[in-house]
């Protein structure tokens, strides 16, 4: 069965389909192939998707599946349509890298299209610096995307393997949506996992590109390490994470002072948030909801830095910079940050990328440095 849903009303329509989602984390991989049930509505107000998904897990469980799990997307923003997609059962397999996985996919571009030129982009960075300048925000996370059209559909699935090939130490994500479409990605972000009542959390704010020299990577270690305007931005990050999940938690603790994280692409200031749940603590998406948008990809203030990036970015993110993951019955669950993604319909692909403003930020500097990220999906690629 597939439910539509929106704040008005819902639809429900009969539709077998069998779409693989998949979902590789550090620690394990999982793999779910007969789709049950497919929820698009928004995520505000809770109490609808809450509900959807009880009576979700419920139906499929009455039906003697005894294993059901949530593969979702969330967008960023909530008052949009997520999808929600729950299978019967799914493979949970510790993490083998095969032989067999393309190391490239090869492909010929047909047509190359921006939906923010970088003047536009550029624009927007100064106009975020003029609202920090009268203090009427602190940081505004700013994005752009470019469409890419090949002379052939390619298979979702083998896109994936090649980023796990490609990204080993990422979260590599595979997700239906929409009318065949798919969303796929290596985030570096873990937004939240939950285990029983073990939480943990590990954002990321401030970044460089990774260089093939040993030596120029070192250097930018140290200029990230030593930055303040990234300390600054990645420190924005680490006390709304401490502030949202603490109050959740009996116990906690956070990392004092930040590390590099390094992926196949950049170097990122990382810290990691570990708490003991109490008992009557919410389930992991919606723990991972709580925390939804970060500072990490919007803004802070939230409210502020989200409506603005809707009113001057230029184009829809949807998925892009929401969250994915899976949740099983008991609430057990892994979300990560919806980056280093691209958006699969047929034989194009839009591919994202964003960057965080604070004082001091060069719109120019701003625009390389999502240009380097979208090296990440670029890389899955082989142009012939």
């Amino acid at each position: 069965m597939t439910i539509k849903a929106s704040s008005a009303h819902q639809r429900l329509r009969s539709h077998h389909q069998d779409q693989i989602a998949c979902f590789a984390g550090k620690n394990h991989h999982i793999s779910a192939r007969h789709l049950i049930h497919k929820i698009h509505m928004p995520i505000n107000p809770h109490t609808a998707y809450n509900q959807q998904i009880a009576r979700c897990f419920n139906n499929i469980k009455a039906q003697g599946h005894s294993n059901p799990i949530l593969i979702a997307a969330i967008p960023f923003d909530t008052t949009q349509n997520g999808t929600l997609n729950f299978y019967s059962d799914f493979d949970k397999t510790t993490p083998a890298i095969s032989h067999n996985y393309p190391s490239h996919i090869p492909t010929t571009l047909v047509h190359k299209k921006a939906l923010v030129e970088r003047q536009a982009f550029e624009h927007s960075v100064q106009l975020a610096l003029n609202a920090m300048a009268s203090d009427k925000i602190q940081k505004i996370v700013l994005s752009q995307a470019t469409e890419y059209k090949f002379n052939q559909q390619h298979n979702p699935e083998h896109i994936f393997n090649t980023l796990v090939k490609q990204n080993p130490d990422a979260y590599n994500f595979l997700i239906p949506i929409e009318e065949n479409q798919y969303i796929f990605g290596a985030s570096p972000e873990l937004l939240l996992s939950r285990q029983q009542q073990q939480v943990r959390s590990n954002p990321l704010a401030g970044s460089r590109p990774r260089s093939s020299s040993a030596t120029q990577n070192s250097h930018s270690e140290t200029e990230l390490y030593q930055s303040a305007k990234d300390r600054h931005e990645h420190q924005f990050v680490i006390d709304n994470i401490r502030h949202k999940l603490s109050s959740y938690c009996s116990q906690f603790s956070a990392s004092e002072t930040p590390e590099i994280l390094t992926t196949s692409t950049m170097l990122h200031l990382s810290s990691v948030f570990q708490g003991q749940l109490k008992d009557n603590a919410p389930d992991a998406l919606n723990l991972a909801l709580h925390l939804h948008p970060t500072p990490a990809v919007c803004g802070t203030p939230t409210t502020t830095a989200r409506q603005f990036i809707l009113n001057h970015e230029g184009y829809n993110r949807h998925y892009y910079s929401g969250l994915n993951g899976w949740m099983d019955a008991n609430g057990n669950g892994e979300w990560v940050v919806t980056i280093r993604n691209g958006l699969l319909n047929h034989n194009t692909i839009r591919l994202y990328a964003g960057a965080g403003i604070v004082a001091g930020s060069d719109a120019a500097t701003e625009w390389l440095e999502t240009e380097a990220k979208m090296q990440t999906m670029l890389n899955v690629f082989q142009q012939q």
